[in-house]
């Protein structure tokens, strides 16, 4: 039995080592939101992967850092489809208001950093 949950963000898309947030902190563009901060290294040959940072200075104590990153995630997990297979690393550090912000408010804030780093696909509209 393989442990692949069918609704979480895949291992392979997610960033894991500390020298790749290095180098796209060191290379990367930053686009900034109401909610967030968005770093983007545009990566051509490389598989899009995101991950998430949420620092105790900008963000709290490990609960608060824990409950941005995970909203965060889940926002992420739901437009991946619509998010490049190849070509984007991607990190996203949360701000304090990460916690505070709706959800619908925090998600319109993602998704305009996404589209303004050119790593979201508009919404395909199927007529009925």
């Amino acid at each position: 039995m393989t442990n692949h949950h069918p609704e979480r963000l895949p291992r392979e898309h997610r960033l894991r080592s500390s020298r790749d947030f290095g180098a796209i902190r060191a290379s990367g563009t930053a686009v900034r939101g109401r909610h967030c901060v968005l770093l983007v290294l545009p990566a051509p040959a490389a598989m899009t992967r995101v991950g998430f940072i949420a620092s105790r200075r900008g963000v709290g104590g490990a609960v608060q850092r824990n409950r941005a990153r995970r909203r965060l995630r889940e926002i992420v997990r739901r437009r991946f489809p619509r998010m490049p297979k190849q070509g984007f690393l991607l990190v996203l550090v949360a701000a304090r208001s990460t916690l505070t912000a709706s959800h619908q408010d925090l998600a319109t804030d993602v998704e305009h950093l996404l589209a303004r780093a050119g790593a979201l696909a508009p919404i395909e509209l199927v007529e009925v």
